[in-house]
């Protein structure tokens, strides 16, 4: 299990956070891109991505339910998280909990991919990018808390056998593949490798937005 994270130079610019979120365990994988138009978007998307992973972190078996499920304990603690900050639902949760996920657990052999929203997942050596969708406006888990009527839910990506499995936020959707397969492969047990390797990554690169990725596997 690793993970690395690294800002985008155009949050960089105006003084704002990372924005996204990383969770990591043995069997699972999470990373969450919080809202740019929001400023604190990155709470929500740190706090979901901790929920989300110790909650997958407790499943034994890969089920074709399990995205929902997991999706709808996510909205349960994201309601009770905005009660627990004053009575304003909706304006709490536009500032701090719109944010998209990626998760990736593995049960033997097996692994499943899901999420809700855009990023990017590597399985094995197979790269698959995720649209943000029409006016580059992804749907968010808090949407399902909002008087709207929109009720995202979550998509399947993946489920089989697989080696390894990598999550990513969309701040990697420039990169090539031959490039994620040189960042992801031959790590060593330490797990600041992926990080290191980001950074010096980074310098060539110049990511402009937020880059955050999460692997299960070497």
């Amino acid at each position: 299990m690793f993970a690395a994270t690294h800002i985008g130079r155009d949050h960089l610019r105006i003084g704002r956070n990372n924005q996204d979120g990383v969770f990591t365990s043995p069997r699972v994988a999470v990373v969450t891109d919080g809202c740019s138009s929001q400023p604190q978007s990155e709470v929500g998307a740190q706090l979901g991505a901790r929920f989300l992973g110790q909650w997958l972190s407790n499943q034994h078996e890969l089920t074709p339910d399990l995205p929902a499920r997991a999706t709808d304990a996510l909205t349960g603690y994201l309601y009770q998280s905005v009660l627990a900050l004053g009575p304003e639902v909706e304006p709490t949760l536009e500032r701090y909990f719109l944010f998209t996920f990626l998760a990736a657990i593995r049960v033997g052999d097996r692994g499943m991919i899901f999420g809700l929203g855009d990023g990017a997942f590597l399985v094995d050596d197979e790269l698959v990018r995720i649209d943000s969708g029409p006016d580059n406006a992804p749907p968010y888990c808090a949407y399902r808390l909002t008087t709207s009527g929109s009720r995202p839910e979550p998509q399947l990506h993946f489920l089989g056998p697989a080696r390894r499995l990598a999550v990513m936020t969309d701040g990697f959707h420039h990169l090539e593949l031959a490039r994620l397969i040189t960042l992801t492969t031959a790590l060593t047990p330490n797990p600041l490798t992926l990080q290191r390797r980001l950074n010096v990554l980074a310098e060539t690169e110049r990511f402009t937005d937020d880059a955050t990725i999460a692997l299960l596997g070497s």
